[in-house]
């Protein structure tokens, strides 16, 4: 057995997102435990609310994401505030406040069966599309180190061989989405993002992930941008949902 191995197998711990327990070296490339693993796998499939689909076959989106022209939101779970303690929570929580490539990977493997299925459904080739996300606010960014859509994307841009680049650009300040209303959201938003190249986008077929969908609001702001910026097409990926 090599050094490296035996630090591998024996050394090197590899924290389960969803209860913390250390797992083994068999499932190295696995987030999860086998328990939280498990319970990963029954959340995916729980069945929407409105097309009654299993969430990784879902295909609703909130209806501003349509009338910006997205063509589609995949999506793996759903997202509850509700259920912090569960793995599919878990993994995000501790993604958004700590680098973790394994996370990452797992997360973009989970996310690949469904680029390549709108991919072959479109036929498209992967020398037409691209791969972008939406940006963390810079504040969060400084303090965690991180950006966890970012890292996800990169992930899936390796594992799909699509193109990634940093489209979309965020600016300082903007106001508190939280306390403001609906039209001012949407004026708030405008002003906080923007295309940084536009030529990286025209002519190509936009995938654009972000980690969590609530409103859509964000999401259905990059989306107009990205089409006004020239992206032929765009389509919506994210790990969760909310209901």
């Amino acid at each position: 057995m090599k050094f490296q191995e035996f630090l591998e197998r024996y050394i090197h711990v590899r924290p389960c997102p969803g209860c913390t327990s250390r797992v083994s070296w068999e499932h190295a490339e696995d987030a999860f435990c086998t328990e939280c693993r498990e319970k990963w796998d029954r959340a995916k499939t729980e069945s929407c609310k409105n097309c009654f689909q299993a969430y990784s076959d879902c295909v609703c989106m909130p209806k501003r994401l349509e009338h910006a022209g997205a063509l589609v939101l995949r999506k793996l779970l759903r997202y509850s505030s509700k259920r912090q303690k569960e793995p599919q929570n878990r993994i995000l929580y501790v993604l958004k406040r700590k680098p973790n490539r394994r996370y990452s990977r797992f997360l973009a493997s989970e996310l690949l069966p469904l680029v390549r299925e709108e991919l072959k459904a479109l036929e498209i080739e992967s020398s037409e599309a691209l791969l972008t996300y939406i940006p963390r606010g810079r504040k969060s960014n400084i303090k965690y180190g991180t950006d966890q859509s970012e890292s996800v994307t990169r992930a899936l841009s390796v594992l799909c061989e699509v193109p990634f680049a940093n489209t979309l650009h965020r600016k300082w300040g903007g106001k508190e989405q939280k306390r403001l209303s609906a039209r001012e959201r949407q004026k708030n938003l405008r002003q906080l993002f923007s295309v940084e190249d536009p030529s990286l986008v025209k002519g190509k077929v936009v995938l654009l992930f972000d980690d969590v969908v609530t409103s859509g609001a964000s999401m259905a702001t990059c989306v107009s941008l990205l089409k006004k910026a020239g992206a032929s097409a765009v389509l919506c990926f994210c790990v969760a949902q909310t209901e």
